[in-house]
């Protein structure tokens, strides 16, 4: 298996590259043979590490090794491609058959022999953002050629990875700690400032539009905390119950709220339920109309609780309703009636008749319902015998 790496000086691909290949060489079980890979420390790494002399002579080392060349431009670089592939370029056609695994390290793929390019298995990339601590690692089966394009990592698997600092003490980098401080671009500093700036700049203006549009503040003191108070109340009194609409307790009702304003107080009477409570004000009341009766056709088809020795007694309202009550007060309406403080006096209906002006002409009464009778007009023609009136 071929892999190349690739990253811009000070983006973290050396380091990551010790870093992943020692893991999976821990996991597997595997022997590292590296070159180039300036003070590695390989008593300060999990798994075994040695250094080896040629890197064109890699595929004599031991069967299932892994093998990790860094600046591997130096001797993986390109060639004229009308002269035939040398020996440590084209074993890699084979190398799986002895098991190797080998990791080129370079700045830019385009460094390395097109004939590798082409075998490669994997290219691993690594982005720094903004030369913090952050990367980006991009990792696709073919080579992406193109790296200083983000957008050409578009297909690859991208993965968000921190520089591991227990590292800078495993090799010798000369970018190891002043490189990877903090440095913000031009660009996301001017960025930051402008979503601080505009929004305040925004704010103002706002605020001087508010100030501009408010009218005369108040005389005295006193008046303009009442102003101001009454301002407070309205807004809060807007915000919980605006106008034409209801409050939020209102507007959202659990299932059991819902339920209790429709159920009706009387049973069987829908309109006594909380909900038409609104619209059912009375306009009216009950008058009381009793009547009884002897006949005993009539007795027979009334009801056991109306009759009582041969007498039925029923009391109805002014809607024809029947009204329940004892038999004793329905007999006693129906015999003598009762004072009902809702009819005024008779004396009454005649003082609320409006007094004449003196201009208008004054009559009785009879002579309101009196009507004006027209008598007939007759005229009398004479007449002479034996002359005809035509």
């Amino acid at each position: 298996m071929l892999y190349i790496r690739t990253g811009k000086p000070g983006h973290g691909k050396t380091l990551n590259t010790i870093r992943e290949v020692d893991e999976k060489a821990l996991k597997e079980g595997r022997v590292v043979y590296f070159h180039n890979v300036a003070g590695l420390k390989p008593e300060l790494l999990k798994a075994s590490w040695f250094e080896f002399e040629d890197p064109h002579k890699w595929f004599e080392l031991p069967e299932n090794a892994i093998i990790v060349v860094d600046e591997a431009q130096g001797w993986f670089g390109i060639r004229d491609p009308r002269q035939k592939p040398p020996e440590y370029v084209s074993r890699f056609e084979t190398m799986r058959h002895h098991g190797h695994e080998v990791h080129l390290v370079t700045q830019d793929p385009r460094y390395i022999d097109v004939h590798l390019r082409r075998l490669c298995n994997g290219h691993i990339h690594y982005w720094r953002v903004f030369k913090s601590q952050q990367l980006l690692r991009f990792e696709s089966e073919a080579v992406v050629e193109k790296v200083e394009v983000k957008t050409s990592f578009k297909d690859s698997d991208k993965t968000h990875i921190k520089l591991d600092k227990k590292y800078f003490g495993v090799y010798r980098s000369t970018n190891a700690e002043h490189h990877f401080k903090f440095k913000p671009s031009k660009k996301f500093l001017i960025a930051c400032a402008v979503l601080i700036v505009v929004p305040f700049v925004v704010f103002r203006a706002y605020s001087r539009y508010l100030e501009g549009t408010q009218p005369a503040a108040p005389s005295s003191p006193r008046a303009a905390d009442a102003s101001a108070a009454q301002k407070v109340q309205s807004a809060v009194s807007s915000l919980i119950n605006p106008v034409g609409g209801t409050s939020q307790a209102e507007a959202v009702q659990t299932p059991a709220q819902y339920f209790a304003k429709r159920l009706p107080r009387i049973p069987d009477v829908p309109s006594t339920a909380p909900i038409y409570d609104g619209l059912s004000a009375p306009v009216s009341h009950p008058k009381l109309y009793c009547v009884s009766t002897t006949d005993p056709a009539l007795v027979a088809k009334r009801p056991a609780s109306t009759v009582r020795n041969g007498t039925a007694c029923q009391c109805y309202s002014q809607q024809v309703t029947k009204i329940q009550t004892a038999f004793d007060f329905c007999m006693s309406v129906a015999q003598d009636g009762y004072f009902d403080p809702t009819i005024p006096d008779r004396g009454q209906l005649t003082a609320q008749i409006p007094p004449q002006s003196p201009g208008q002409p004054s009559f009785t009464p009879s002579e309101r319902s009196q009507p004006t009778v027209i008598a007939p007009r007759l005229t009398q023609v004479p007449y002479e015998k034996g002359k005809f009136l035509w």
